[in-house]
């Protein structure tokens, strides 16, 4: 290549250089090896109004742009505060209640006892029941699903209602029933498993089960002008031969260790969060499955009558302090009659709903009203309401405090339950006054313990 050429592609190097640096507002050095350029002035070029292209020398690192997640919403039991344990063992639950509907607390502890006549006259209630639970163990993954095992609850059950009509003297009554009920089950193996479809919760819990003991009511009173009698036809059922028993025999180990004796059942629960403070639930406990029921078969059956006659009271038999024999009857003696018979037996149903309302959209107060219905062929009305309000107080999953006041199982209940949560252990305890009479339930006429441990992490 000659020299003007050459010098002419240098030239022409130097003016697209300068151009260039001139438009990007850049200063560039050029050094030789004997001077330095120094730094012209900064010339200030106004930006045109039209955008323009800058050629860009350097590299430009370009980094990814960063996407943010979307906060996936806190299951509401993380939110309380301290987590629930994954894995629980709980043991020793016992819940123990018994109340009447006359006699109460501040009527025994004074000199002077005090009887009202219009309550005693409307009728006498006794009830009892209890529930001991020795062993549970319940699995629950981050609040979204869980199942557990249930060993050898037991439910027992019992009733004594005399008839006003009786007490009266009186009122008029035909076939006025008497409640005198009872029974024993033991919930052999129950295996609660819940989970989640979508927001609803769904709770299920297969049992099976075994009656131990049940006495089928059969008491009525009649009265008519100047007669009355009591007619008593009931039988008591036993996993056991009651005869054997009452002769000082042996206990047969294949009528306890029987599994044709056992019965099935379920309970279904549903939970969904309708509002932000609000849940709507039910539960649904011991539905029967058709033909899958309990089995009893030996009894002890009790049938007789006692009578009395005022009309056939003369006024000497008064004078002379006897009672002729016609007008009364009472059996020489409970002589009872035993055999064998096969009954089938399902636990006591009930169908409660439900709401958990927060007021102030946290967990700390939840206001639970609830509203339901029990069937129990132990009391002389079969079936009876369900229902009340609860007042829970939580602070943090850690201190635990519920106010209510129910009515359950035909007993009203103004309970005061507590929960000591410390993760690792969880003490359960619990007090409640209770009686068939709302007023008498706030007097001491009847007692509700409850105790519990859990244990876990």
């Amino acid at each position: 290549m000659c020299v003007k050429m050459k010098i002419t592609v240098i030239i022409c190097l130097f003016l697209t250089l300068a151009m260039v640096a001139h438009t990007q507002e850049a200063y560039i050095y050029f050094y030789d090896d004997d001077e330095t350029i120094e730094e012209p002035e900064e010339i200030v070029v106004d930006e045109p109004e039209a955008p323009v292209f800058i050629a860009v020398f350097e590299p430009i690192e370009w980094e990814d742009p960063v996407v943010e997640e979307p906060e996936q919403e806190t299951p509401p039991a993380r939110r309380r505060g301290l987590r629930n344990r994954t894995f629980e063992l709980s043991l020793a639950n016992v819940n123990v209640n018994a109340s009447n509907n006359n006699i109460s607390a501040g009527d025994i502890f004074q000199e002077t006892a005090v009887i009202d006549l219009d309550a005693f006259f409307s009728g006498i209630k006794l009830d009892f029941d209890a529930a001991i639970k020795p062993l549970s163990i319940n699995i629950n993954i981050r609040d979204r699903w869980g199942f557990g095992f249930d060993f050898g609850h037991m439910q027992v059950f019992g009733n004594l209602s005399v008839s006003g009509s009786l007490l009266d003297g009186l009122a008029e009554a035909e076939d006025d029933r008497f409640g005198v009920g009872a029974a024993v089950f033991a919930d052999v193996l129950g295996l609660p498993v819940f989970f989640h479809v979508n927001n609803l919760k769904v709770r299920i819990r297969p049992a099976a089960y075994m009656p131990v003991f049940y006495t089928i009511p059969g008491v009525t009173y009649n009265r008519s002008g100047t007669s009355m009698s009591i007619d008593y036809n009931m039988r008591i059922y036993s996993l056991i031969n009651l005869q054997s028993v009452a002769d000082g025999g042996d206990m047969d180990i294949n009528d306890i260790i029987n599994p044709n004796n056992m019965g099935y059942d379920f309970t279904l629960g549903f939970e969904y969060p309708l509002l932000s403070q609000l849940d709507l639930g039910v539960n649904i406990v011991n539905i029967p499955l058709p033909y899958l029921g309990g089995k009893l078969n030996h009894y002890m059956h009790l049938e007789d009558r006692v009578s009395f006659d005022s009309s056939k009271i003369s006024f000497d038999d008064l004078i002379n302090g006897k009672i002729s024999e016609d007008a009364y009857y009472v059996p020489d003696g409970f002589d009872p009659d035993y055999g064998s018979e096969t009954i089938v037996l399902y636990r006591p149903f009930k169908t409660v709903f439900y709401a958990n309302y927060r007021p102030f959209k946290t967990y700390l107060f939840t206001l639970i009203p609830s509203l339901g219905f029990s069937y129990n062929e132990l009391y002389p009305q079969n079936w009876g309401p369900e229902g009340g309000l609860s007042m829970r107080v939580d602070l943090g999953n850690i201190f635990i405090t519920t106010l209510g006041i129910n009515y359950n199982d035909r007993v009203w209940k103004n309970s005061l339950d507590f929960s000591l949560n410390f993760r690792a252990m969880q003490i359960d305890f619990g007090a409640s006054l209770q009686s068939p009479n709302f007023v008498k339930s706030f007097q001491g006429s009847g007692l509700g313990v409850n105790v519990g441990l859990k244990l876990g992490w």
